[in-house]
């Protein structure tokens, strides 16, 4: 279930450990049912969580939102919002490489924060939640 302190958490995240200090305005979550979101997306079945689609709205499969890779996936599609509403001129390959980067050292923190035995990172949750999209 998401949540707005989790949305809250993830911002205020955002704001503490990268160069993005904005307040996000009005910021829309949308979740949807894997296939409905695929959809959306692809036009049927794809590997895809979650998207972004601007100037505001993210798009996001219904998932456990206390699972730190789940989080993970909220917190990338969040910088996209950022790099839109900061008018980031990157193209959108840096912008993914961005997003990533921020989302593998948020991976990292939490783990080590929450004492995990292995710290994870993008890959890892990709492989967790490979079983998400089957």
């Amino acid at each position: 279930m998401l949540d707005q302190e989790i949305v809250n958490f993830l911002i205020s995240w955002i704001n503490e450990n990268t160069i993005y200090r904005e307040v996000l305005l009005n910021l829309e979550i949308i979740d949807l049912e894997l296939e409905e979101l695929q959809f959306k997306a692809c036009k049927g079945r794809c590997p895809i969580l979650a998207f972004f689609f601007p100037p505001n709205i993210i798009y996001i499969a219904k998932l456990n939102f206390e699972n730190i890779c789940n989080q993970s996936i909220l917190l990338h599609e969040i910088i996209h919002v950022f790099q839109y509403q900061s008018g980031n001129e990157m193209q959108n390959v840096f912008k993914e490489k961005e997003a990533y980067e921020i989302q593998n050292k948020f991976l990292i923190n939490e783990s080590l924060k929450n004492g995990y035995f292995e710290q994870l990172n993008v890959k890892k949750c990709r492989s967790i939640q490979s079983n998400v999209l089957k």
